[in-house]
């Protein structure tokens, strides 16, 4: 009878569909054999000898295997073999836990529902780990005749152990368990976790089940204080499960008119407050009344005379979507408050009917502050007012009008893009006399613009001494989709990003230990930045900076994940053998000689860091091609990665022929040790031959 030694025989078993074979490898004395066998198993298909053998599996061994193979197969003589697995884990440290769950989870039905719930009474004395688990099983299965047992377990963890098993009350939705989370989100924990999982779990029930039945004091008065919770998310929970009945509601209202009569109520602190207002810009309709007067009149006054600019911001939000069009005349004026008069501008943009006539007067009176007049201008910008542009272009060019304003109407004008900005844009960009602040906006709304006669200007401004204006000019640079624009960015990513021992031949007039057009002072710190900056405009040029990309691909030394990341990904973004070759080279390329130090872009043999490799190597898999078939076969050789290895595997399976399936074969035959990717791969190779595992 032939026995398996070796893990390509239980490849070429699977593949002639022999389950006695299989079978028989579960007793093999080579452990990496018995369990890839066991696993094998698990992808049977009615075979009464692959479930017998797991069935013995579970309870001689390899027992971890067993219970996931027999998960694979929904077995349910299974259950009360794994739910024995389960409680004997309780105690022991053999970490069984995990694969008993999830297979029990798998299987479901009654039976595996009624064995976990008898394991709730021991939930307090087990292993934290065990805990979790048996928790989270219950949480998958919704059980509802688990809610008891939990609530009776749930006070042997208070306080300071709840949180798990309030997170499985709320998965399974339970009204019974509504009373009980109302008392814990109505009281306060050390942390707030336990609170705001309270909350969460009451949030998740259906609104059919509220309000709730609970007994005096009503659900209304419980959420009232975690209404008013420090934490964000707990107060923003607690305010939309108020928002859901009438006494809710009432309340919400009431905290809005306590703080505009005490600002430092207790009752009502900014944050609960801020809640509410987001609520009601979010939801308007729950809050619509026959006479909303009163309403609009607290929603103005927190706008005007709160001290805490986050309310004043969402009163703003909330007046524009309660009050509509008579919320105009206080936006309007609410664009003089500085700390909130961008937010209040881009509200004012949004209103169905904005109030273009008042802006520009607004914007014309130079008797009004200049936040209110930046206000305007960035209104009417974001409202796509176009007939706005030649007063725009007025202010632009005025030397006398206040620099905060002109920088709002160059946003502006590059939100609007009327052909006519370019001259006064690129001239203002380019004249060293103005503000760096200003140039640095007149350079993105040429991006934003993107007229190609005004390439010249923003390459000149890449190279500017001041950060500012070099950084906006490089983010302008990818609106252009030409060369010249690509290679300047790919110029700037590689001295960013090199040792800076010799100055880009784009630039000989700057000094040689500083990026294009930087100062000493600046060039360390922000290199970096800059280079994040130009990777990202060198995806959105487009079709010209695939040589330049392929040439930062085969120069590369050592890339940040953040750097690597956005390389591969404008790499990825072209179609194409050229760019799939490019990949396969970065992905392929050894790590660098750390003990032999840096090595540098272009000297000698090609070396790539980590990040750039793994970067690489996800990105070809996932075009998935077959003219990726030869690149990604060479991702499964010894020096690879082992993610890269995983992920080369599945992008074979995907292209699917029978050339890419004999490539997965070879390489999982002369693998050393199976993950349970491996077993997949082939069991998928056989199942795409028609070789199953069952009679």
């Amino acid at each position: 009878m032939e026995q398996a030694s070796s893990l390509a025989d239980l490849v070429r078993m699977r593949l002639d569909g022999d389950v006695a074979g299989l079978c028989r490898a579960t007793r093999s004395e080579v452990l990496d054999v018995r369990l890839s066998a066991t696993t094998f198993l698990g992808g049977s298909t009615d075979s009464p000898e692959a479930v017998e053998t797991l069935l013995a599996c579970l309870r001689r061994g390899p027992r971890r295997q067993a219970a996931e193979a027999l998960g694979r197969l929904r077995e349910h003589r299974a259950v009360p073999g794994l739910l024995r697995m389960l409680a004997a884990s309780r105690a022991a440290h053999e970490q069984l836990e995990k694969p008993a769950v999830d297979a029990l989870v798998a299987i479901g039905g009654p039976q595996v529902v009624r064995g976990l719930v008898e394991l709730c009474g021991q939930l307090a004395t087990g292993r934290g780990y065990w805990t979790v688990r048996v928790l989270d099983a219950l949480a998958a299965l919704r059980a509802p005749e688990a809610v008891t047992p939990l609530l009776a377990a749930l006070w042997a963890y208070l306080p300071g152990r709840a949180e798990h098993v309030v997170r499985t009350l709320g998965a399974i939705g339970d009204p019974r368990a509504t009373s009980a989370l109302l008392v814990l989100a109505h009281t306060p924990a050390p942390d707030g976790h336990l609170r705001r999982d309270a909350v969460t779990a009451l949030h998740a029930l259906p609104d059919i089940d509220w309000p709730t039945a609970h007994p005096w004091p009503s659900a209304e008065t419980l959420l009232h204080a975690p209404q008013r919770d420090p934490d964000p998310e707990t107060a923003r929970l607690a305010t939309a499960l108020l928002s859901r009945t009438e006494d809710g509601r009432a309340h919400l209202w009431e905290v809005l008119r306590t703080a505009s009569h005490s600002p430092d109520h207790p009752d009502a602190p900014p944050h609960a407050v801020a809640a509410v207002c987001a609520h009601v810009a979010e939801r308007p309709g729950l809050f619509v009344v026959p006479d909303p007067g009163e309403h609009h009149a607290l929603l103005r006054h927190h706008l005007r005379e709160s001290p805490v600019p986050t309310v004043r911001r969402a009163a703003a939000r909330a007046l524009a979507a309660y009050a509509r069009a008579e919320a105009s005349e206080a936006l309007l004026e609410a664009l003089s408050d500085a700390h909130i008069s961008d937010a209040v501008a881009d509200v004012i943009a949004r209103l169905p009917k904005p109030p273009l006539r008042e802006l520009q007067e607004l914007l014309a009176d130079t008797h009004r502050t200049v936040a209110q007049r930046r206000g305007a201008t960035r209104a009417l910008g974001a409202a796509g007012h176009t007939a706005v542009a030649p007063v725009l272009l007025t202010l632009l060019t005025d030397d006398a009008a206040p620099t905060a304003l002109r920088t709002a109407v160059a946003d502006a004008l590059g939100v609007l893009r009327p052909p006519e900005a370019t001259t006064p844009l690129a001239a203002l960009a380019e004249d060293a006399d103005e503000p760096g602040t200003l140039r640095a906006h007149a350079v993105r709304a040429l991006g934003l613009i993107g007229a190609p006669h005004t390439l010249p200007v923003v390459l000149a401004c890449a190279r500017s001494p001041h950060e500012a204006v070099r950084a906006r000019a490089v983010a302008a640079l990818g609106a252009f989709p030409v060369a010249e624009a690509a290679r300047a960015l790919g110029e700037i990513v590689t001295y960013s990003t090199g040792p800076h021992d010799t100055a880009p031949s784009s630039t000989p007039a700057e000094p040689h230990d500083t990026a294009p057009g930087t100062t000493p002072a600046e060039s360390h710190d922000t290199a970096p930045e800059l280079a994040r900056t130009a990777l990202h405009a060198l995806r959105r040029v487009g079709a010209p900076t695939l040589p330049v990309l392929i040439a930062l691909a085969d120069g590369v030394d050592d890339l940040g994940e953040d750097l690597a990341d956005r390389l591969v990904a404008a790499l990825a973004a072209h179609p194409g053998a050229e760019a799939t070759a490019a990949l396969a080279r970065l992905a392929a390329a050894p790590p660098p000689p750390w003990d032999a130090g840096r090595v540098k872009p272009g000297a000698g043999r090609l070396s790539t860091s980590r990040p750039a490799r793994e970067a690489a190597s996800l990105a070809l898999t996932e075009r998935g091609t077959p003219d990726c078939l030869t690149p990604l076969t060479s991702l499964l050789g010894p020096d690879s990665w082992s993610g890269a290895q995983e992920a080369a595997v599945r992008a074979l399976l995907d292209i699917g022929t029978g050339e890419a399936h004999e490539h997965v074969l070879a390489y999982c035959r002369r693998a050393e040790h199976f993950y349970d990717w491996h077993v997949e791969a082939v069991n998928a190779i056989a199942e795409a031959r028609g070789v199953g595992l069952g009679p």
